[in-house]
């Protein structure tokens, strides 16, 4: 019998976890699958980026059937391991007044307990960002949901701090 996924791709890493929350406002739950699917990465990566979504764009074409109304399911995965860390350098100050908003929240693991330790979720009109942050400043910063209403703050992050923005599953690489 084969064995079939529901992503192309997922991250080879998983953030280490604390018994406390972070922040205190909410807690963001997660699937072992969402880290990391969309999400901010300093531009010096983008080669190493385009190289991971070439294997990405393999799978999709090769190893993939349509099972419903356009919904994809692949028998490879791609475990993405050359990205490394995203290596961000933003002030959580700065991010919570662009996103507009001063309420963080904490991250959990669906299967797991626990939280993710310097973990923090940004609640917004425009999406729920995610990422680790260490002594204030945003090291990894992630998407859930990306979206219409996501594009435009998209744009100003990636423009602002000179970043990429990846989506792994959708094959989309936006650079400023």
């Amino acid at each position: 019998m084969d064995t079939w996924f529901t992503l192309p791709t997922v991250s080879n890493e998983r953030p280490a976890m604390t018994n406390l929350p972070v922040y205190p406002d909410f807690t963001l739950t997660l699937t072992g699958d969402d880290w990391r699917q969309a999400e901010f990465i300093n531009i010096d990566k983008l080669c190493c980026a385009g190289e991971e979504m070439d294997e990405i764009k393999d799978i999709r074409i090769n190893y993939s059937r349509e099972i419903a109304d356009g919904q994809r399911s692949f028998f490879r995965t791609h475990v993405r391991q050359r990205i490394g860390p995203a290596d961000l350098f933003i002030p959580l100050f700065e991010l919570k007044a662009i996103l507009r908003t001063q309420v963080v929240g904490s991250i959990a693991w669906e299967i797991q307990s626990g939280f993710v330790k310097h973990g923090f979720a940004l609640s917004t009109p425009s999406g729920c960002y995610y990422g680790l942050e260490e002594n204030g400043i945003v090291k990894t910063l992630g998407l859930l949901e990306v979206g219409e209403s996501s594009e435009k703050t998209i744009r100003r992050l990636v423009k602002t701090y000179h970043l990429i923005f990846v989506h792994w599953c959708g094959c989309i690489i936006q650079t400023p």
